[in-house]
């Protein structure tokens, strides 16, 4: 594949919000008018929407489509089947690794494809193989690695479509303060092996995305200070204890903006639905943008309709009310 410009994207798209992404936990201070709109503006775009064929739907899963328990509820599912038979594309747009995509949706008939890694990796189902990337440099990632050395954190990576953890975090996640739920999940999609930087640079591959989760805020804050501070890297986080750092350029945004280019969907028949800093420019670039009650709130104040919770079926609920005929 060849080189992309630096302002551009693998899909040759133009990158609309590059910005650096700190929510009301992480600053305080955020600059609400690149997100926000106008209550006027908003309630224009809320009449339009409804009148639009959506025809490609996007969501966020922890927070957004599963349930506290981490469950798709038979109504959600038979929801999303319907979108199916009526001939959307609907999809799971995650900061998960493609083998943490819980079975009912992988496996879900007529289901095509899955954002994963924040955006770095679109996967066709089919296959199991990516249509598209935005990774991180193998050598840029082991920077990122000796910074996380300082503090007191368990970290791993994502490359080529699985997770993989350092035994000496895989063996000890229990020690994290990390949920039962998210540390399930944790062993289930990682692999373990012994020693993270000599598979970076005996694999040479692009990193998708380094995640981490921290006992203590102190230090998750000092952390987000340094890591925002390494060139061509974004962080981001998703859940209360953890950060996320991808590839400057990617988000979900751009990969649903590339996937919707890619089926020859206009943005305005796009709709994404999500809950947290990670959903942000998703939410911002769909034709519908969906925030969840259970949001953050620079999430909710760049939507364009704020739907019920993740334990209230929200998704389905923003569904049946602007796709389904």
């Amino acid at each position: 594949m060849k080189a992309n410009k630096p302002d551009e994207n693998m899909y040759g798209l133009k990158d609309n919000n590059m910005n650096e992404i700190k929510t009301n936990i992480m600053d305080k201070n955020m600059n609400k008018s690149q997100t926000d709109k106008s209550d006027g503006e908003k309630e224009e775009k809320k009449k339009e929407k409804g009148k639009n064929d959506i025809r490609l739907i996007g969501f966020d899963l922890d927070g957004t489509l599963l349930t506290t328990n981490k469950e798709v509820t038979p109504h959600t599912k038979e929801v999303l089947e319907t979108c199916i038979q009526q001939g959307k594309e609907v999809l799971p747009a995650t900061g998960r690794v493609w083998t943490g995509i819980p079975t009912v949706l992988r496996e879900m008939e007529g289901m095509h494809y899955v954002i994963a890694s924040n955006g770095a990796s679109v996967v066709d189902i089919s296959t199991g193989e990516p249509v598209y990337t935005n990774g991180i440099a193998w050598e840029r990632a082991l920077e990122v690695f000796d910074v996380l050395e300082q503090y007191d954190t368990f970290y791993d990576a994502y490359a080529l479509g699985n997770g993989w953890c350092e035994k000496r975090f895989y063996d000890n996640v229990g020690n994290y303060s990390i949920s039962p739920h998210i540390e399930k999940l944790v062993l289930v999609s990682r692999t373990r092996i012994d020693d993270l930087r000599a598979w970076v640079r005996e694999h040479k591959a692009p990193i998708e995305k380094i995640n981490m989760f921290f006992k203590e805020e102190e230090n998750r804050q000092k952390a987000f200070r340094e890591l925002g501070e390494i060139p061509d890297l974004k962080v981001t986080c998703s859940l209360s204890n953890n950060l996320e750092i991808n590839n400057y350029t990617c988000n979900k945004g751009d990969a649903l903006m590339g996937l919707a280019k890619f089926l020859k969907i206009d943005p305005e028949q796009t709709m994404a639905c999500g809950d947290g800093n990670n959903d942000l420019e998703m939410v911002q670039m769909a034709g519908v943008g969906v925030a969840m009650e259970n949001g953050v709130e620079s999430v909710k104040a760049a939507a364009d309709y704020v739907t019920g919770t993740n334990d209230e079926e929200g998704v389905a609920k923003a569904i049946e009310k602007f796709c389904l005929k």
